[in-house]
């Protein structure tokens, strides 16, 4: 059985702090080096800064199967533009290959419908194919380039990844209540 539970407690974050210790280290330093994803571990993924996401709108879950972590996920909800950004969707490497990123995916689908929220969007490294190629099975398209100073003398050169979720938005309901001229 797999479980989404909604990261609220200081233990549930140390929870993240660490399993994101497990992932980006396994999985980034490849692709940016050691010293960059220790910055951002430190910068994104700490104990405090995850304290201060929650605090400012970001909704953190950790999803379990058969009572093991196997991932996590950050979302951050904007319900007057009618976006939901997915910042982290991260599967330790034991669990990959088994859906649980899927289900993560599926998960952010439904509290957009649910919010009637119309457009799921994330930024994703531009060398990072394999997961550029998986969230394109699933349906994103890519919006452009986004390059950001993260400070440290580090920058992030993603794609911006965008998917229209189904179900109507708020803006369609004002649409269709507008009487026509």
């Amino acid at each position: 059985m797999t479980d989404f539970a909604r990261v609220r407690t200081e233990e549930q974050i140390l929870d993240v702090v660490r399993l994101a210790r497990e992932v980006w280290t396994e999985y980034y330093v490849p692709l940016i080096g050691q010293e960059q994803v220790e910055y951002m571990l430190r910068q994104f993924q700490s104990e405090g800064s995850i304290a201060a996401q929650l605090a400012d709108g970001y909704e953190y879950y950790t999803v379990s199967h058969e009572g093991k972590m196997v991932g996590y996920m950050a979302i951050v909800p904007d319900e007057d533009a009618g976006t939901l950004m997915i910042s982290k969707i991260y599967v330790r490497k034991s669990g990959r290959g088994h859906g649980f990123g899927r289900m993560m995916l599926e998960f952010a689908e439904s509290i957009c419908r649910e919010r009637r929220i119309g457009t799921l969007w994330l930024t994703i490294n531009k060398n990072n194919s394999q997961s550029l190629a998986w969230y394109m099975r699933m349906g994103f398209k890519n919006a452009g380039s986004i390059m950001q100073d993260i400070g440290g003398g580090f920058v992030m050169d993603d794609y911006r990844m965008e998917k229209t979720v189904g179900g109507q938005s708020l803006a369609d309901d004002v649409q269709e209540a507008a009487p026509e001229e």
